[in-house]
């Protein structure tokens, strides 16, 4: 393609992220991906330089979007480009109006007005917290309160592109991974944390490699993956994973129980469970059960009954904002609003008090998310303890967990509460994720 046919592309893109933005429907990876599958006559290359453009736009959406109202300009894709090729490759402006087909539309007297102003330098005084911190400003106050002195901080590593990380099958040990591993990513290494994790900040193509095809590796955050640690499930028991998706811990913790005892994959979505069938043949796993249930009612009760008080382990990674992967999804950011929030945790309380009554006597209860907000995370363990009683569950410290079964030493948390994990990619270089680990008495 030639650079302005990119540009355009870039334009129309962005338009579809921001209806979806706008309407709370298509999320931008599927914006970017269902573009490029309806045009296959974008070549790879075409495509990396493409999407990486529209993310670049997408990560300072909100800078762009104050300076656009600001010169009173639409809200438009095109002009959110302009004002991001005006602070990143100026030159590329001559390209609309090119000759060549598919080339966007020339600037318009109002267009070149507004360039010679988003040109002009500006002050960081003038520029809202929102603009230039890429955080909604309802957000403000409960981040700043979480992350105190390293808010800024901790918003700036929210705003930056995660790395890919991977992890070893338990089950399919391979002696020389590491070595194999650099054939995927030249700059692959160990993570902190994790005994299994290897990270690359290249977006290497993993799911066509023989190490991927084989089996022998996954992909994984090092977060979910100490998630997964954390569960402390061993060979033998029965584990519920109530809130599935695509299985991606079910898989890691039956390599952790090699292969012994019972896991049950629940999720509300078939679609998210299917891709779980062929990851466990291709992983080895045989001891995941995967059904899908409604999200409420007679038949969801019914399957969930036959459970009752008989697992060890109950896993509730809820639903929730997405506010820890905001590195990987920078547009979810702009689809929160304070009601949703709440309804969040009215959803994670319900699913908490769900899980509970699978749970064995001395058996465990492991709430996550991959949020940062406290409203989602300790408050809605303190609303858990307020309605079950501290005589029936008491609250266990990660740490004496992980000093017994993880090699390094524990990441320290950034919760309020010290005996709940809460990870950051400031302080940890992980997705930001909570874990609360519950013992019934």
């Amino acid at each position: 393609m030639r650079p302005a046919a990119r540009l355009q592309a870039v334009i129309e893109i962005l338009d579809g992220v921001e209806e979806g933005i706008c309407t709370l429907a298509v999320p931008a990876d599927r914006v970017v991906a269902d573009y490029c599958r309806r045009r296959r006559f974008i070549g790879s290359k075409d495509r990396r330089a493409i999407s990486g453009l529209a993310y670049s736009v997408i990560r300072r959406r909100g800078f762009h979007v104050w300076r656009v109202a600001r010169a009173k300009l639409p809200m438009y894709g095109r002009n959110l480009l302009i004002s991001h090729l005006v602070d990143t490759a100026p030159d590329d402006l001559q390209l609309f109006g090119d000759a060549a087909p598919h080339s966007p539309a020339a600037l318009t007297v109002s267009e070149q007005q507004a360039v010679t102003g988003f040109a002009a330098p500006i002050s960081s005084g003038k520029v809202p917290f929102s603009a230039r911190l890429e955080v909604p400003d309802f957000l403000e106050p409960v981040l700043r309160q979480r992350f105190g002195a390293d808010f800024e901080t901790a918003m700036i590593a929210l705003n930056q592109t995660a790395p890919l990380d991977l992890r070893a099958n338990p089950l399919q040990p391979h002696e020389n991974l590491t070595e194999n591993l650099m054939e995927i990513s030249e700059d692959i290494e160990k993570v902190k944390y994790s005994p299994i994790g290897y990270r690359s900040d290249s977006k290497a193509r993993v799911t066509g490699a023989d190490l991927y095809t084989l089996g022998k590796i996954e992909v994984q955050d090092e977060a979910a993956q100490l998630a997964c640690y954390l569960v402390d499930a061993r060979p033998g028991m029965a584990v519920v994973d109530l809130c599935a998706g695509a299985g991606g811990k079910s898989l890691l913790l039956s390599g952790l129980m090699n292969n012994k005892g019972q896991i049950f994959a629940f999720d509300v979505s078939s679609k998210r469970l299917s891709a779980l069938a062929a990851r466990s043949q291709r992983a080895g796993s045989r001891n995941i059960q995967v059904k899908a249930v409604p999200e409420v009612g007679a038949n969801r009760e019914r399957t969930l009954s036959g459970l009752k008080s008989k697992a060890d382990r109950v896993i509730i990674d809820a639903p929730c904002s997405g506010t820890g992967t905001w590195r990987r999804n920078p547009d979810q950011r702009w689809r929160l609003s304070e009601p949703q929030i709440a309804e969040y945790a009215a959803v994670q309380l319900g699913l908490l008090t769900e899980g509970a009554q699978m749970v064995a006597s001395g058996g465990r209860l492991i709430y996550m998310t991959c949020s940062l907000l406290h409203a989602e995370n300790e408050a809605v363990v303190d609303a858990f303890f307020a309605a079950q009683g501290t005589e029936n569950w008491k609250l266990v410290n990660y740490k004496s967990i992980w000093n017994r079964i993880l090699p390094s030493a524990p990441a320290e948390t950034a919760a309020k509460n010290q005996a709940m994990l809460q990870l950051v990619p400031h302080l940890h270089h992980t997705d930001g994720f909570f874990v609360a680990i519950l013992e019934k008495t």
